[in-house]
């Protein structure tokens, strides 16, 4: 009987240990997954008839094609332009940043000059698109003037892209012509793939 007594004496003290260790672990503080988001900070600098140009374009929650997640982050880009005559400024605050976020690479952007002013086009586009309709933005400084755009596309399931505006004369009306030339040349020319656009 004393042996009985020891050995259910023994099991009681493990059970009493195995129900303290269950419950530390059960009752450990659940910690949230922190997301780290990338952000992008671009300088620019190039001299015209308004002297010395410097442009700076910031994008919050920027987003990588290759990575997860492409939604769900506040994402926005701000593109300042500052030279002696004029500071011009376009900030996109994304209203569907639960749907998608910004994608933006220094490389897409380009420079054109007409008599004597530069004009620099900033394309920015969007990871989390499902299906073929994919959207390009492009914000546009040229003088004193500044515009932004949201272009939509057609990608086909080989990749093959199409410009899909119907009411590209209207939405355009307010650039310059031979600033109109210089995109419609490049949206040709350059946004023919699904790659362009991070598909």
């Amino acid at each position: 009987m004393r042996n009985f007594f020891n050995i259910s004496k023994g099991l009681g003290t493990n059970v009493h240990q195995l129900s303290f260790i269950l419950l530390m672990v059960c009752c450990k503080p659940v910690v949230a997954q922190v997301v780290q988001t990338d952000s992008a900070k671009i300088y620019k600098v190039w001299k015209d008839k308004n002297g010395e140009n410097k442009l700076t374009v910031n994008v919050n929650a920027l987003c990588n094609p290759a990575k997860p997640p492409f939604d769900g982050h506040k994402t926005k880009i701000k593109a300042v332009l500052k030279n002696k005559n004029f500071v011009q400024e376009i900030v996109f605050d994304d209203k569907d940043y639960q749907m998608e976020m910004i994608l933006f690479r220094e490389n897409d952007m380009w420079f054109s000059e007409h008599g004597g002013t530069k004009a620099v086009f900033i394309p920015f586009f969007y990871c989390g698109n499902a299906d073929n309709d994919v959207k390009a933005s492009f914000i546009i400084f040229y003088g004193n003037k500044k515009y932004l755009y949201h272009l939509k596309f057609y990608c086909d399931d080989a990749g093959n892209c199409t410009l899909r505006e119907p009411n590209l004369g209207p939405k355009l009306k307010d650039l310059p012509n031979e600033i109109k030339d210089n995109l419609m040349r490049k949206l040709k020319a350059d946004f023919s793939r699904a790659s362009k656009f991070g598909s």
